[in-house]
């Protein structure tokens, strides 16, 4: 299909903040359906353009994306993690004027849960 083909932002079902054993916090975010490349790409690129997440890792595991590496005690983890959500939404959205409307406030992009273990 080529670049005429419509680039599709999965659904976010959940998000999650844990800390790990190594000392380290964690973020997993469980998507409707697997990301494309597209999608992929524009969450590595908008991490390292991100306060706070600059040194953090994803990787994606068919609808499981897990984010590694983030500073532990760093105030606003799961905030920064839905900035960085709605901007790979507004990265990879289509451009033809038929996109998903604005959320509110306070839901995290895409219409997801949002829980926090610390």
């Amino acid at each position: 299909m080529g670049s005429a083909e419509t680039v599709k932002t999965p659904r976010i079902l959940r998000v999650e903040v844990m800390p790990l054993d190594c000392g380290e916090t964690a973020v997993v975010v469980e998507l409707a359906s697997a990301p494309g490349r597209a999608w992929e790409k524009a969450l590595k690129r908008v991490l390292s353009e991100t306060e706070g997440l600059e040194s953090a890792q994803s990787r994606c595991d068919g609808r499981f994306v897990y984010i590694i590496g983030i500073e532990p005690g760093g105030r606003g983890t799961l905030h920064r993690v839905n900035q960085v959500l709605a901007a790979i939404h507004e990265r990879v959205a289509p451009r033809n004027g038929h996109s998903m409307p604005a959320m509110p406030a306070r839901q995290p992009p895409n219409g997801g849960m949002v829980s926090a273990s610390l």
